[in-house]
């Protein structure tokens, strides 16, 4: 539209011009030119030839920015859509992203927010683009446990939002540990715990080996608590107990929390089998040895095994046994017992 009105302009000017000339000089004229013969024609004529071919050369000169305008005005069009996309990664949690921006009004910008986890405010509802208003609506409906189409985004399993909207379906009844347990790359290992906090429960004792990499001391407890136990009851030898326990860094405490969990159901005859094999390889699991023999009143044994021992260990374990020779009775829990 305005290459149009510069054409009409500069042809009303080169009209205006010849249009002077003429009635002031109506002769015409021929010439030479780096040895090139010009017809006799009107004066007029040869004076608007000079504005013709500037208006010529203007067009090119315009064209060749207009086309090169346009090749920087895509470039900063397909630079916004990349940071669009990676504002609407950045708000969904992914991790790996590496948009490449040509223009350098964004190539600062950009590395930041590739770099960056953008967590709104929650009154921020919208701002006027799709792909962004979107990702916002989805972590809204996310937060408060809605059931969303989240396959649309493609997002890994390992992304907060993703892992948020299974623990939501998973709380919901959509999906089971079975399922969850069964396809462990679809859903990651936090999920996978969560289900198989709830599968110890029930499942066989082979089934939950199976798994035995997601225990955690939590679930630990909760599945040594069914051993022998009158609902879902469980049978397990202390060689398989002992394969379980190495999965995990358990610390001192740890094992006395062990300890307090098998006197639930375990018979007492297993649970000091077990930590007498414990400790064989394991100084830390030593205190729920002894823990295990005061809870089970088996004082001498206890005793004998403190009276071998260095001044300054086990030295809870030792003010326990002294109270205990000056008939000074107290639950050996009083001292030693945390919560899980």
């Amino acid at each position: 539209m305005q290459l149009k009105r510069y054409s009409i302009a500069s042809f009303i000017l080169m009209i205006l011009v010849a249009v002077a000339v003429y009635s002031v000089d109506n002769g015409s004229i021929s010439f030479d030119l780096l040895g090139m013969h010009f017809p006799n024609l009107p004066v007029a004529f040869w004076v608007i030839v000079p504005l013709f071919i500037m208006y010529l050369a203007s067009l090119l000169h315009m064209g060749i920015y207009a086309i090169m305008g346009n090749f920087k005005l895509r470039r900063l069009n397909k630079d916004h859509e990349k940071m669009m996309d990676a504002l609407r990664d950045s708000l969904l949690g992914l991790s790996e992203r590496n948009y490449v921006y040509k223009s350098d009004a964004y190539k600062l910008i950009g590395k930041l927010v590739d770099n960056s986890l953008i967590l709104p405010y929650e009154t921020l509802r919208s701002i006027g683009n799709e792909k962004i208003d979107e990702a916002l609506e989805l972590l809204r409906d996310v937060k408060e446990k809605k059931k969303v189409d989240i396959k649309k985004f493609h997002l890994p399993a390992t992304t907060s939002i993703a892992i948020q909207n299974n623990l939501n379906r998973f709380e919901r009844g959509e999906i089971d540990a079975d399922a969850v347990l069964s396809r462990p790359d679809n859903y990651g290992e936090i999920v996978c715990v969560k289900a198989y906090e709830l599968y110890i429960k029930t499942a066989s004792v082979g089934s939950v080996i199976k798994f035995k990499y997601l225990f955690t001391k939590s679930s630990l407890i909760t599945f040594i608590q069914r051993i022998n136990a009158s609902e879902n009851g469980i049978q397990i030898t202390n060689e398989e107990l002992v394969s379980i326990f190495s999965i995990l860094k358990l610390q001192v405490h740890d094992w006395i929390d062990l300890s307090e969990a098998m006197s639930k159901n375990m018979l007492p005859e297993q649970r000091i089998r077990l930590f007498e094999m414990l400790s064989e390889n394991n100084d830390d699991a030593m205190e729920g040895y002894l823990y295990t023999l005061y809870d089970l009143q088996m004082i001498d044994t206890a005793n004998e095994i403190l009276n071998n021992t260095a001044n300054n260990d086990y030295l809870i374990f030792k003010a326990y046994r002294d109270l205990k020779r000056a008939n000074k009775h107290y639950d050996i829990a009083i001292f030693l017992r945390r919560s899980c």
